[in-house]
């Protein structure tokens, strides 16, 4: 097997519009398109956040916890996006307007952290490298 890299990850989202601003408008991804359902309804909003890496918005008409094959969905705890620079990344999001949830942290892996939040209150952690950090390690 041959994994090159992460997709997509998938929200559930209570109301679009407001999370499609935070991570388009907020964060600088572009809307690439809209799935309907069987019925032609709005089902996933796809954004862009480089080429071939993704976020998937569904739509949550039933106001349930997402559920797959019959059980709840229990797994989701972050989602990580790299940055160039900590600093000018607080500063833009401070300027939209938008969650900070931390100060900007050294962890244990040699990199610095930030996080924030959308609409959905789902964890946004903004992530910068170091020529240490434990991820580009051989």
């Amino acid at each position: 097997m041959d994994i090159k890299r992460i997709a997509h990850a998938s929200f559930k989202v209570s109301d679009m519009r407001k999370s499609v601003e935070y991570y388009c408008d907020g964060l600088g991804m572009k809307q690439k398109f809209e799935l309907k359902d069987e019925n032609g309804d709005p089902w996933i909003n796809y954004l862009e956040i480089k080429p071939g890496q993704f976020l998937e918005l569904f739509y949550d008409f039933d106001n349930l916890p997402y559920a797959t094959h019959g059980y709840d969905f229990r797994g989701f705890l972050h989602i990580s996006l790299e940055v160039e620079d900590l600093e000018a990344t607080k500063a833009e999001l401070e300027s939209k307007g938008l969650a900070i949830d931390s100060e900007i942290k050294f962890g244990p892996d040699k990199s610095y952290q930030l996080w924030s939040h959308d609409p959905d209150g789902n964890q946004i952690e903004f992530m910068q490298y170091t020529k240490d950090s434990f991820q580009l390690r051989q």
